[in-house]
């Protein structure tokens, strides 16, 4: 893929072959599932139970999050994913930022995290074409459910990352009705949504807007976020349906930045500038004003056609991100123009077992970004005259071919094999010799089997392969001189694709009121992406690590209804437990046999949760992180235990109207939320996000 007038030919194609495809589908018998689908194409796809029985056909680890189901708040990503098997949110400022998301360890060198994993709206790629994302993007307001695919789990959506796919999919017409949010909590957290839809008998529309605010709780640290999201669907005949979705956010947020442990021990909401040390000097935070504001706008479009049992599904989208991203020392301004395409198929027969399912996918995408790089002005934070500019391409093609064989009663074997073609071009706008033009590609096969014990206890394993590779802000480093910014320069690394071979055994299911979900997985790693900050946890770079790497790990859920009329009638008191075990380490080389930084070892969530017949909900929870984590990879500083204790409450006072409250760390816990990542980090160098004391925020939701 050259040049991207090779997408204009694949769109041709695609539009063709899925005209063509009747005589094609015409032999194929349907089975039930695409029967069920096929008497009249369901208008808004995929349903959530369309969804839940994709996810269980899924040889692996998989989370679905219905959001209407969450009982309390919903405002942010932290909110909707951080109380999930397998996923790690680590929050940085607390308000409306980007948290730190981590699968299976997936990009855990970022801060703020942008790689690792790509981030889907609506089934189509919100990441920019090299990888990175703005994860700040996703809106769980305008949202009906997640689907998260870990690991090579997410190859159905051209996922090559190590931590898989996280997919938002949004509300529509069929499956909302108009309301109204508004929330309020301390330090002037301020939170209003209001959401409308409506459907006739072949469409239906969707819009949602909201506004969300915070002072902070530290110094430096407001935010604020604002997005639209709608869409509209019709059914152009009674086998083919298409929805257009809009998109619209704003977010920004100041950076209060890392202090060393020292303070974040004896006063966490004090930053960089409040003291009279050299540090405090030389990295005032009130002068340097970092900062990050991020725009999105966003059109995307999907058609679903059903021909006999072929299944057909063909989406486009167009995206402009215009991101101005800062630290002490620089600005960093990147406009990106993102463009896409996805097409796949599914087919049903029975032609090797008794019951095949094809799946064949293509999906490629192109983004062209200038990004310029301006020293930071110490005395005001204003940028001086830009010291780079360099116009960035990266374009993706990726082939996926699925078969899934049912080959006894209980027994289905699953297996599937990934191409992928991804380049990654890098010129001085300038024009002087500073280029770089990259290829690479690979190859990703995928076995597993799924055994069904019984309609509700399910055993599965998978081996598989991926390959990874570098975003701009890996191939780019950037070093800028707080005594002499004017001295700032630009290197481009030269780096090879992360490479990683996992082996994973699960099992779920349900007995009575009892559910489990459980993952063990091992990830081989070679030449495994490692950025490492310098002194100030601001200049960096990124390199392969030679010598091997290894992730190894537990995903579990337990949870389950433990009584009933136990006070009232019509009472209940049932638990959630969520326990992450991620054991990363490397295997040979400088750090042999040490922890990667980055990610506890060991964090447990556990809540109780009280309901009656007459809408009440109450609900304590602990987050517990029972062993101290390395914040480098020497292992020589740590980020302390900690538990956190926290109270959600909520009342449906009428088939309308519902009030709730969220009560977190209400025990004045004193911890370290996150920190930067160096290869050695020493006591006095500033490393550490300081955690939150005692928050709150309540509101309502009205429906009409």
């Amino acid at each position: 893929m050259s040049n991207y007038s090779t997408l204009s030919y694949l769109t041709s194609c695609l539009i063709l072959a899925s005209v063509a495809s009747p005589s094609f589908a015409a032999e194929i018998k349907a089975d039930e599932r695409i029967e069920v689908q096929g008497r009249k194409m369901q208008q808004a796809f995929p349903t959530l139970a369309e969804t839940a029985a994709q996810l269980k056909q899924i040889a692996g680890g998989t989370n679905l999050i219905e959001l209407g189901k969450l009982p309390a708040r919903q405002a942010t990503l932290q909110d909707a994913l951080g109380f999930e098997p397998g996923i790690i949110m680590q929050s940085f400022f607390g308000g409306n930022d980007q948290p730190r998301l981590n699968i299976r360890g997936s990009g855990v060198q970022s801060n703020p995290v942008n790689r690792g994993v790509v981030l889907l709206q609506d089934g189509l790629p919100l990441n920019q074409a090299d990888g990175s994302f703005v994860i700040g993007f996703l809106d769980p307001k305008s949202a009906d459910m997640i689907a998260v695919y870990r690991g090579a789990n997410g190859l159905r959506y051209g996922a090559t990352t190590l931590g898989g796919a996280v997919n938002m999919i949004s509300k529509n017409g069929t499956n909302s009705q108009p309301s109204a949010r508004i929330e309020y909590g301390n330090d002037a957290r301020i939170g209003a949504s209001v959401q409308t839809g409506g459907q006739g008998q072949d469409w239906d529309y969707f819009i949602s807007a909201g506004k969300d605010s915070y002072d902070g709780y530290r110094h430096q640290s407001e935010s604020s976020r604002s997005n639209f999201n709608g869409n509209f669907g019709i059914d152009l005949s009674a086998k083919t349906t298409n929805r257009t979705y809009l998109s619209w956010s704003d977010n920004y947020f100041e950076i209060p930045f890392v202090v060393p442990k020292a303070i974040a021990l004896n006063d966490p909401k004090l930053i960089l500038g409040d003291g009279n040390t050299p540090l405090d000097s030389m990295f005032n935070i009130y002068k340097r004003k970092p900062f990050r504001d991020s725009q999105l706008k966003r059109l995307a479009n999907k058609t679903r056609m059903l021909q006999g049992a072929a299944l057909h599904e063909f989406g486009v989208f167009y995206q402009q991100v215009d991101d101005t991203f800062t630290d002490p020392l620089k600005h960093a301004v990147t406009d990106s123009t993102d463009i896409g395409l996805e097409y796949s198929v599914a087919i049903d027969g029975d032609y090797i077992s008794r019951d095949d399912h094809l799946l064949l996918s293509l999906s490629a995408n192109n983004s062209e970004m200038s990004r310029t790089f301006f020293a930071t002005n110490p005395e005001n934070g204003s940028p001086l005259p830009a010291f780079s500019a360099l116009d960035l391409s990266a374009k993706n093609l990726i082939l996926a071919l699925q078969w899934q064989a049912q080959l006894t009663d209980s027994l289905q074997l699953v297996s599937a094999v990934q191409a992928v073609n991804s380049d990654r071009d890098i010129e001085d706008a300038n024009g002087s010799s500073l280029a770089q033009q990259t290829s690479y590609s690979s190859v990703n096969p995928k076995l597993g089997v799924n055994y069904q014990l019984s309609d509700e206890i399910r055993f599965f394993a998978n081996v598989s392969k991926t390959m990874e590779a570098p975003t701009f802000w890996e191939l780019i480093s950037v070093s800028v001189s707080p005594k002499n910014p004017k001295m700032a320069k630009v290197a481009l690394n030269d780096l090879k694709q992360q490479k990683s071979t996992t082996l994973e055994v699960g099992s779920s299911g349900d007995l009575e009121n009892f559910h489990w979900s459980g993952a063990l997985y091992r990830s081989n790693i070679d030449d495994e992406l490692i950025s490492i900050v310098s002194d100030f946890a601001v200049n960096g770079s990124t390199s392969n690590y030679h010598a091997g790497t290894i992730h190894q790990g537990l995903e579990l859920e337990l949870s389950g209804q433990l009584t009933n009329d136990m006070f009232l009638s019509g009472d209940n008191i049932s638990a959630k437990l969520v326990y992450n075990y991620s054991d990363f380490y490397f295997d040979g080389g400088t750090y042999d046999n040490k922890q990667i930084a980055g990610v506890p070892k060991h964090l447990a969530q556990l809540e109780f949760q009280y309901q009656t017949d007459s809408g009440i909900y109450i609900a304590p929870s602990i987050k517990w992180q029972p062993s101290d984590t390395p914040v480098d990879h020497a292992n020589s500083q740590f980020q302390d235990a900690y538990h956190i204790v926290s109270l959600k409450f909520a009342y449906q006072v009428n088939d309308a109207l519902k009030v709730y409250a969220d009560m977190e760390n209400i025990t004045d816990q004193q911890y370290q939320t996150s920190y930067v990542i160096r290869g050695y980090s020493k006591a006095t160098q500033p490393t550490f996000l300081p955690g939150f004391g005692p928050s709150y925020s309540v509101g309502l939701n009205y429906q009409f």
